[in-house]
């Protein structure tokens, strides 16, 4: 295949969670939860239950499908490849790759009409006002458990823009805090519970270091595995300069 490839043949393509309300894919309004919940939902490998006090254990990576990569694009080396991700998940590639600032924007506006495009531009001038250069999205199913982890990693122009924006997007975050130890200059997770046929959990991880943010959403049922997050959002702030 060539460096552009479609959906693996029978997944779905995934929409960036948004969870709060701010300007993030990983930053959802509660209709965007339910809308999240009704795909295939995070990560069944990740069922062992631990717990912040227990040291990060890396998830178990599977052969990713054959021809499928990243989407070429600037900020593709912070986050998940497709052999580092929890077994069975494979790369919803028409979800993934590099995003510019209106698309970013974007994520904020919900509906349609003047509310949509006064969200969006409030999203547009924050972004702006704090030095937003560039994004990268990667997004992954498995199409069995329904298990997704979308990971949105932003890069700014200084390491006082990023530090800016992260503390916007914690203040705007919601559920229940998730104790971990500190990842990168800052972090926080919160876990907000996903009712269905299936119950889940919904974590949200978000975390910075130097003038890179990052927010990584996992679901999974019935529990979310923190210490699975924790140790890929380890991995990830190690590439971040």
């Amino acid at each position: 295949m060539g460096a552009v490839v479609g959906v693996p043949q029978g997944s779905k393509l995934v929409t960036p969670p948004r969870y709060g309300t701010g300007h993030y894919p990983a930053r959802v309004t509660s209709r965007r939860l339910l809308a999240l919940a009704a795909l295939p939902v995070l990560l069944g490998a990740c069922s062992s239950g631990s717990t912040s006090g227990a040291a990060p254990t890396a998830p178990p990576a599977t052969a990713p499908v054959p021809g499928v990569t990243l989407p070429p694009g600037a900020g593709s080396q912070l986050v998940p490849l497709p052999d580092e991700v929890p077994a069975g998940m494979i790369l919803i590639v028409k979800g993934s790759g590099a995003r510019d600032l209106q698309t970013v924007a974007g994520y904020s506006g919900t509906g349609t009409g003047a509310g949509h495009d006064q969200a969006v531009a409030a999203a547009a001038a924050k972004l702006r006002a704090h030095g937003f250069q560039q994004a990268y999205v990667a997004q992954y199913l498995n199409q069995t458990t329904g298990a997704v982890v979308s990971v949105v990693a932003s890069t700014y122009a200084t390491a006082a823009g990023a530090a800016a924006d992260y503390a916007d997007d914690a203040k705007a975050t919601t559920g229940e805090l998730a104790p971990t130890a500190t990842i990168g200059d800052a972090s926080s997770a919160h876990i907000t519970p996903v009712r269905g046929k299936v119950a889940g959990e919904l974590l949200l991880l978000r975390f910075r270091k130097s003038t890179t943010t990052w927010s990584l959403a996992y679901q999974s049922a019935p529990k979310v595995d923190v210490g699975v997050a924790v140790a890929l959002a380890l991995k990830l702030v190690s590439r971040a300069t």
